[in-house]
């Protein structure tokens, strides 16, 4: 009697299985777009140019609750907003599968958003300012057409999308996002490996990206979430034990500069890349205090920081050191006429900030 019912059971899911298979299989048929592999293009010459009313205001766009039935035990978004707050967060944006979490609040200021993709190669987009989420229709596998259908789809709608975490289960390959295009950002800093070599290669090439720096929170601390509550349990305390490199929560973040809290105001900012990525060392340091990037004269980069960095460098194309200077708040780099792009990097005593690239010798 036992091995029929086995037998039912293992039958009944392989008939779901099989039905998924061949649902996916059609629809990376009919929903694909063949990817051009064109370079982006962005007509940002200078991502710092506007002047805003909020100077950089922490933010943080990929994270994840226990909103979705299959992750139960995460942590809540109300949980999320306290500690968030509590660490000088000003915007937030709760990314789960497939879903848009959105509770009310005004202290973080939440943007609409979620993560796109269940596919077992973990080709995820991060999708920001939609109204509603669009079906995911390839539950198993997506190609990279099918990935630059979505891409497409998402920004006819005006979203902002991010490639996340490129090196999970290698996801993502050099050569494939070579071969996309539309994407605004890449999460080049990750729990799952920051990607500045990658980066770096795309825009040696003129395919522009944003960088995007993301916690990828998965689960909070313990040590953070006790605090403010008194409902533990003992399976979450394993699960965050478990996913400790998941419990890098608080350290990757933006600086963003922004007209007002309003939705419109923050996606139209993050589209212009007027914002700097950060990765503390750890999450009870202070904050890296940034004052300024700008261009001047054309093909000036300066950077301004309230706290004296240990180095900072101007990065070009390949990867290159173009110039570098010790111990200095404030300074510049002037770009030189084979300078395709620079980007600033600093290292200061609490963490790593990141410029988005400057096109100092472009024509877009």
């Amino acid at each position: 009697m036992k091995v029929k019912i086995l037998k039912k059971i293992v039958i009944f899911f392989s008939i779901i299985l099989i039905s998924v298979a061949a649902f996916n299989l059609w629809t990376s048929l009919q929903f694909r777009v063949l990817h051009k592999g064109q370079p982006h293009q962005t007509g940002i010459k200078n991502p710092y140019e506007k002047t805003t009313k909020i100077k950089w205001a922490k933010t943080a766009i990929h994270l994840h609750t226990n909103e979705i039935w299959y992750t139960p035990l995460r942590n809540s978004s109300e949980e999320i907003l306290e500690i968030y707050r509590n660490f000088g967060y000003k915007i937030l944006a709760f990314t789960d599968y497939g879903k848009i979490t959105k509770p009310n609040s005004s202290d973080p200021v939440l943007i609409s958003g979620y993560e796109w993709g269940r596919n077992l190669k973990k080709r995820h987009l991060t999708i920001l300012g939609p109204e509603k989420v669009e079906s995911d229709f390839f539950p198993l596998y997506s190609s990279l057409d099918n990935i630059q259908w979505e891409i497409n789809v998402q920004k006819e709608k005006g979203s902002f999308v991010v490639v996340n975490h490129p090196t999970l289960y290698n996801g993502f390959t050099l050569s494939e996002l070579e071969r996309l295009s539309g994407y605004d950002a890449i999460e080049v800093l990750s729990p799952y490996g920051d990607i500045f070599k990658y980066w770096d290669e795309l825009l040696s090439q003129g395919i522009h990206s944003f960088c995007m720096s993301g916690d990828d929170l998965h689960y909070l601390p313990k040590a953070e979430y006790v605090k403010i509550t008194s409902k533990t349990h003992g399976l979450r305390e394993k699960l965050t034990l478990l996913f400790a490199e998941k419990g890098e929560a608080l350290t990757r973040y933006i600086l963003l500069n922004t007209d007002s809290y309003e939705q419109d105001d923050i996606l139209k900012a993050l589209k212009s890349g007027n914002y700097a990525c950060v990765r503390k060392l750890k999450r009870n340091l202070d904050d890296p205090k940034l004052k300024s990037f700008y261009l001047k004269n054309g093909n000036e980069v300066h950077f301004e920081f309230e706290d004296t960095p240990f180095f900072v460098e101007f990065i070009g194309v390949d990867g290159q050191v173009l110039h570098s200077l010790v111990n200095q708040k404030a300074g510049f780099y002037k770009a030189k006429p084979k300078d395709f792009y620079v980007r600033i990097q600093a290292l200061l005593p609490t963490g790593t900030v990141f410029s988005n690239p400057f096109y100092v010798n472009s024509n877009e």
